[in-house]
């Protein structure tokens, strides 16, 4: 894989961590848990919002050096996940395997080249788009189900 394309996936990764619940463990030890809020690139600050640090304490906004982090960690699974939600529609749908492809660094579910499903719902017009909202709807459903136990 070449260097540009792995950097391009790096990205897309801590892209698909916005709005999610995350940690951040800096090299000291020391750690945040809130919503990832924001990050700038090159650098790799972070802001996390609603955050609570290793002691307790509680803060309405944190920006974090990309310097001082070790590691970010999601803790937040995600409703929508784009190669689950392929399976899903493939099974449900009886589409066939061409017709539907994953965007993983987008977080996007291609359909009939024509149609783009994410976390945020169905992109799209017409009665298949329709089609394709309500299927959207219920695996979202189900989804919650199954993460809350």
């Amino acid at each position: 894989m070449a260097l540009m394309e792995a950097s391009r996936r790096l990205m897309a990764g801590l892209s698909s961590m916005v709005d999610k619940k995350v940690k951040v463990i800096l090299v000291n030890g020391k750690w945040y848990e809130g919503l990832l809020t924001g990050f700038d690139h090159p650098s790799l600050n972070v802001m996390l919002e609603e955050a609570i640090d290793n002691n307790g304490a509680k803060y309405p906004r944190v920006i974090i050096r990309g310097e001082s982090i070790s590691e970010i960690l999601m803790t937040e699974i995600p409703l929508f996940d784009p190669e689950d939600f392929k399976q899903y529609l493939l099974r449900e749908l009886k589409l066939r395997e061409h017709q539907v492809k994953v965007i993983p660094e987008a977080g996007i579910v291609e359909v009939q080249g024509r149609y783009k499903v994410s976390e945020k719902g169905v992109e799209g017009i017409g009665p298949f788009a329709e089609i394709l909202h309500e299927y959207f709807t219920k695996y979202i459903e189900e989804r919650k189900k199954l993460l809350q136990g």
